[in-house]
């Protein structure tokens, strides 16, 4: 599984923070020089009781370590709602390594702090090195990260730099003035902080421009764009309000990556309520834009690739949903900016769709799995607000308020097959085969294999389910009568009892009857380049490429 690799400049950095802080260390402890230093610029004359020790003493009490961590995670979990992971994860291991860190380093060095340390509470234990200097740094950096991440103006950006930077100095004349620390004590905090945020963004594949690449990269996109013949490309953005949850973050993310490559400014779409995104997709069809970027869940993903099967409009995904069922099984990452590395930067490739009838109706398309039964029951019972608080558990709350639904007769018929009549509780026809957290469903589920893959469940009993389950999760593959998997090009599925159906994880309606048929290479969908290396690579991306793990192509 690969990753982008990162940015020699930071790797360069990382060394020299790790070179610069073993030596200070060392210096620290052995170097006479730097201890007559620390002697000669120690705080005489601050009266514990005065105002200036009070105010010093406030100011340390809100600058305390495990505030900052705080203010730090809780960013991480704003950016982790925004589908940020990367950065999310990054966030996470800054806290954790500057908090670790710095407590490693006092026990093993067991500095003492200076004795003219004022009585307070925040100038307690070991004091090399600072923790209020480590915490500070590893905060600065963080959200300066957060910032150039999100696509923040470069004003925003200086501005906090400028900020935080003054904040980092009053920090350190705070805890000099204090006698918490030696001079040596506040640089090494300063390192540790530094190397331990370098750390955590290299480790989580965070990339991070600094300014002059921000006016490097537009610049060369508007270049680009002035040295090609005829009008930029142009793309539509249609996204689900009700998934994208911080709208503004969002779109300036997007623009800035489109302008970035020298592309117009895109067409945004909303879906609503009554439209979850088909007329949308017509209408960017019909302005012939060069790609159709699609935000949100697996039903806001299934209409538009239905809108989008034989137009030949290449397709970029960004998982907006719960399940992301398509993104997971094709490989597309599920962290949003590395989502749209792939859209604008991968390559494109042919996608199987299934054209569904029903009841004799107009055709319908999906792109994960479609089925009739227990499973459409489940899907319609899963509470919305349930799922957005415990994700996917909502779907085993759901499935055990309706353990009790009664099996359906069924007749299936596969191409020329001769029918297969079934008692089934599950009737599946899968384009693709796993769920979340990897689940096998129908492992030999291709998404480019130009056939479809049925799974009938039959169980009779509680431990019937307990066994056909059992295989299904360790992958067994010897024959069970009431497990049956055909493959075929096309599937009749007709039931006595009428009952629900659900596309690709949403409940659509009630039926008798589902005609499902391969269309081959209906859809073309942008995919990492790693899913293209090689000829015989396999298809099932969930043995290839993590879900937000990615090598695209990045030129930030």
């Amino acid at each position: 599984m690969s990753r982008r690799p990162p940015r020699p400049a930071a790797l360069v950095l990382a060394a020299l923070l790790l070179a610069a802080l073993a030596l200070w260390t060392a210096l620290t402890l052995e170097w006479s020089p730097l201890q007559t230093l620390d002697a000669r610029y120690l705080p005489r004359g601050i009266e514990p009781l005065s105002v200036e020790a009070q105010i010093a003493s406030a100011f340390a009490l809100v600058t305390w370590p495990g505030v900052e961590y705080a203010a730090l995670l809780a960013v991480a979990w704003w950016a982790s709602r925004r589908r940020l992971r990367q950065l999310s994860v990054a966030l996470v291991l800054m806290a954790g390594l500057g908090w670790g860190g710095a407590a490693l380093f006092k026990v093993l060095i067991a500095r003492d702090r200076p004795a003219q340390a004022l009585p307070v509470v925040t100038a307690h234990g070991y004091g090399y090195p600072s923790g209020h200097l480590v915490a500070v740094t590893v905060l600065a950096i963080g959200v300066g990260a957060t910032f150039a991440v999100t696509r923040r103006s470069i004003r925003a950006r200086l501005l906090w730099q400028v900020g935080s930077g003054a904040v980092t100095l009053l920090v350190a004349v705070d805890r000099w003035l204090l006698g918490a620390h030696y001079l040596t004590d506040i640089v090494g905090g300063l390192l540790l902080g530094g190397l331990a945020a370098v750390l955590a963004l290299i480790v989580a594949g965070v990339r991070v421009p600094v300014p002059h690449d921000l006016v490097t990269d537009i610049t060369r996109g508007r270049l680009a764009h002035e040295a090609s013949a005829g009008p930029p490309r142009r793309a539509a953005v249609i996204y689900n309000p009700s998934k994208v949850l911080d709208w503004v973050t969002f779109r300036r993310q997007v623009e800035y990556e489109f302008a970035e490559r020298g592309w117009g400014v895109p067409l945004w779409l909303e879906t609503t309520v009554d439209d979850p995104g088909r007329a949308m997709t017509r209408q960017a069809v019909a302005e012939e834009v060069d790609l159709v970027l699609g935000a949100g869940g697996d039903g806001t993903i299934r209409v538009i690739c239905s809108s989008l099967a034989g137009t030949g409009v290449p397709f970029g995904l960004i998982p907006a949903g719960t399940g992301n069922l398509l993104a997971r099984n094709i490989g597309i990452p599920l962290d949003r900016a590395a989502a749209l590395d792939v859209a604008l930067d991968g390559v494109d490739k042919a996608v199987d769709l299934v054209e569904l009838r029903v009841d004799g109706g107009a055709p319908d398309h999906f792109a994960v799995m479609g089925g009739i039964g227990i499973d459409a029951v489940i899907m319609e019972g899963t509470n919305p607000e349930l799922k957005k608080v415990v994700g996917s558990a909502a779907y085993f709350v759901a499935a055990a308020q309706n353990a009790k639904h009664p099996a359906l007769h069924t007749t299936i018929t596969v191409d020329d097959q001769p029918p297969l009549r079934r008692r089934a509780h599950v009737i599946l026809v899968g384009n693709v085969g796993y769920l979340q957290a990897n689940i096998p469903l129908i492992p030999d589920a291709k998404y480019d294999d130009g056939l479809l893959d049925v799974m009938i469940a039959s169980p009779r009993t509680a431990r019937d389910w307990v066994r056909l389950t059992t295989g299904v999760l360790t992958r067994q593959r010897r024959p069970d009568e009431q497990l049956d998997r055909i493959t075929g090009r096309k599937v009749t599925i007709t039931v006595e009892e009428r009952d629900s159906f659900q596309l690709d994880g949403d409940t659509v309606g009630e039926c008798n009857e589902m005609v499902a048929e391969v269309l081959p290479g209906a859809l073309t969908l942008r995919v990492p380049r790693t899913l293209s290396a090689s000829k015989d690579q396999p298809t099932d991306a969930l043995e290839q490429s993590a879900a937000d793990e990615i090598e695209g192509v990045a030129k930030r």
